[in-house]
C-alpha cells in the first residue's frame, strides 16, 4: 500500500502571506471625504483609516487568525489551512458593514456649489487592498480544502 500524498505547503503559506497583508490593511485609509475646490483648482481629502471604525480592527483580528491558522496548517494539516476560510469571510463581511454603516450617513453625503465647491465621499485603496487581501485568503484555504483522490 503507498503512502498517501503529501497535501502542497502553497495553500498553507499563501493563507499566511495574505492574511499577514489582510491584518495590515486594516491600518491604510479605507474611506475619506473629498473636497474639490474648483476656484483654484485643488482638492483636499481627509482620510478614515480602517482602525478608526471597528469594522477596521475585525480585519485586523481575521488576518492575524487566518495567519495562525495557515501556520498551525504547515504543522498539522490541510484541515487548519481550510478552516482560514471563516477569517477571510469574516473580514469580507466586515469590509461590507463598513459601507453600509448608517451611523456614518451623514459623514457620506455629497453636496456642492456649482463652479465653486464639490464634496464627495471616496473609497479610498485601503478597503480594496483589504477586500482583495480578504478575497486570496479564502481561495488559498478553499484550495487547501480541495483534496485530490488518488
Amino acid at each position: 500500500m503507498a503512502d498517501a500524498p503529501q497535501p502542497s505547503l502553497i495553500p498553507a503559506l499563501g493563507v499566511v502571506v495574505a492574511g499577514l497583508a489582510l491584518a495590515v490593511t486594516g491600518v491604510l485609509p479605507w474611506a475619506g471625504m473629498t473636497a474639490e475646490i474648483d476656484l483654484f483648482h485643488t482638492s483636499f481629502t481627509h482620510a478614515v483609516h480602517g482602525t478608526e471604525d471597528g469594522a477596521g480592527w475585525f480585519v485586523v483580528a481575521s488576518g492575524l487568525a487566518a495567519s495562525t491558522l495557515g501556520i498551525i496548517g504547515m504543522a498539522k494539516g490541510w484541515l487548519f489551512t481550510g478552516l482560514a476560510i471563516l477569517p477571510g469571510a469574516v473580514a469580507a463581511f466586515s469590509l461590507a458593514m463598513f459601507l453600509t454603516d448608517p451611523r456614518g450617513l451623514a459623514d457620506r453625503l455629497s453636496f456642492g456649489v456649482s463652479g465653486v465647491l464639490q464634496v464627495h465621499p471616496t473609497i479610498l485603496y485601503g478597503w480594496f487592498a483589504a477586500l482583495l487581501a480578504s478575497i486570496v485568503v479564502a481561495g488559498f484555504a478553499a484550495a487547501a480544502l480541495i483534496r485530490r483522490r488518488p
